[in-house]
């Protein structure tokens, strides 16, 4: 089993216990359907079961009002399925995507320290991955019977459930990347800032030391010329001074 194999299985496997959830997820959901049909089928029933005491108007007021009501009832299961169903998708997108970006950073690392580890942990991993990738398959087929004892008629448990998730998890791939996306560009957005921030300042440092090195060289030019004055005229009175002697 190469590595690409072995990345392939746990794949696998991630997505079968997806499948798995999604049947549960439907599972709920054709049971609350059924439940709900079964209880409008009774409460027409006994209401037209006393047709003779009740008008045709007010059994179908009657009928109409618990159809809503249980109308309601099936909203908020759809409403709470989904939901669910969005949760299983990010938690598989993030499983395979965890799975693909270790598969790459194990062949890098090989192929960077030129060993063939990959193989070796191959040969010792093979048994457990067949296992859990059978025991996987196993539930998986157990709860594709549960959804189609659930929902009381033929049901393609298995195709429903694996359409369901390929689109949950494209949904939650996309938004991944638009995340990615936004944050990658808000860093990049900071950094730029940030680097504007520090040359900006750097700037500032500069023309400070310029003007100081400007102001040095006038005090000492200024001090130069007074100390040549200074000296000229001591100078100049010693040699009024040597005259007169």
């Amino acid at each position: 089993m190469s590595n690409k194999n072995l990345s392939t299985v746990a794949t696998d496997v991630i997505a079968a216990y997806g499948i798995t959830a999604t049947n549960v997820i439907n599972s709920y959901r054709y049971g609350g359907e059924r439940l709900v049909g079964f209880v409008d089928a009774r409460f027409a029933s006994v209401v037209n079961r006393g047709a003779a005491a009740l008008r045709a108007d007010l059994r179908s007021n009657l009928i109409g009002a618990q159809q809503r009501v249980t109308g309601y009832y099936v909203k908020g299961i759809h409403l709470g399925t989904d939901r669910a169903q969005s949760v299983v998708g990010v938690a598989t997108d993030l499983a395979t995507k965890g799975v693909g970006l270790v598969a790459e950073g194990a062949v890098r690392l090989e192929r960077a320290a030129n060993v063939n580890a990959l193989d070796t942990l191959n040969r010792v991993v093979r048994p457990a991955a067949q296992v859990v990738s059978l025991v996987a398959e196993r539930i998986e087929e157990g709860s594709s019977a549960l959804v189609r004892r659930v929902a009381g008629k033929p049901v393609p448990a298995k195709a429903v459930a694996t359409r369901q998730l390929k689109a949950t998890t494209r949904k939650a791939a996309a938004a991944r990347k638009r995340i990615t996306k936004t944050a990658t560009r808000e860093v990049s957005q900071a950094v730029a800032d940030t680097a504007t921030s520090a040359s900006n300042a750097a700037r500032r440092v500069a023309r400070q030391a310029e003007t100081t090195t400007k102001r040095v060289k006038k005090a000492v030019a200024g001090t130069a010329t007074q100390t040549s004055n200074a000296a000229r005229r001591v100078a100049s009175k010693a040699r009024k001074v040597a005259a007169k002697a």
